[in-house]
């Protein structure tokens, strides 16, 4: 597995034209799409850096101009004819993220800002509010970081599925260690891993196997931009 994260930056309007040029069909009618300029340019960064680990995952570039995308029964994307490079991506505020592996791969990255323990309440599995709730005036700061660390593991749990929020991410208990997601309706269990590396920003990977690694690799989309533009 190698997971990449980037900080986007603000874009002109022909530098957006140019790199949506390397994007692929499908990333270019969802930024279309898009009515904010801050959601289409994170969207425009989470394509070119999933551009970027497919190209260095060992194939060219004329290949990913190919390359055809499909989606699972739940919605999951994925490059047909590529069974071996699965992918995940997610964004939030000034950050992106992206984990490729050989097997299905869930990614969730989440600025955390101010929350309620109301949310945490409606949305979390009771013995999670109660940690959540041990911690209620006592250290905020960990408790947000508690409530994020939740909130992108059931996240990614969704992702890897495809199945998205809406399949109830109250059914998905996080252990007490972030290390495991159990999926209490199916009675299975899904590996994570946090990385609260990010200042100000909560990422978190899940996996059927364990095997996860120990940093995510910080991308420099600018220069990335410009190796593009050679190709």
């Amino acid at each position: 597995m190698q997971i990449y994260t980037a900080k986007t930056y603000e874009l002109q309007a022909a530098e957006g034209e140019r790199l949506c040029e390397l994007l692929d069909r499908d990333r270019v009618k969802k930024v279309s799409a898009l009515r904010s300029q801050k959601e289409r340019e994170r969207s425009i960064f989470a394509g070119l850096l999933l551009r970027y680990a497919f190209l260095l995952a060992g194939y060219d570039a004329e290949t990913w101009k190919q390359a055809e995308f499909g989606k699972g029964i739940y919605g999951k994307p994925y490059i047909k004819g590529y069974p071996d490079f699965h992918f995940g991506l997610s964004h939030s505020g000034e950050w992106v993220a992206c984990a490729v592996d050989s097997i299905p791969v869930g990614v969730d990255i989440q600025e955390m800002k101010p929350w309620k323990m109301t949310l945490a309440k409606r949305f979390y599995h009771e013995e999670e509010y109660s940690r959540l709730l041990v911690l209620e005036g006592v250290d905020q700061d960990r408790q947000t970081e508690e409530f994020y660390s939740m909130w992108t593991a059931k996240e990614s749990a969704v992702k890897l599925s495809g199945r998205g929020i809406g399949a109830g991410i109250r059914h998905y208990v996080t252990a007490g260690d972030y290390s495991y997601i159990c999926d209490i309706d199916h009675e299975h269990m899904i590996y994570t891993r946090r990385y609260n590396i990010l200042k100000g920003y909560m990422l978190c990977v899940c996996s059927e196997t364990k095997i996860f690694p120990d940093l995510p690799e910080r991308i420099d989309l600018e220069k990335i931009n410009m190796e593009g533009r050679r190709c």
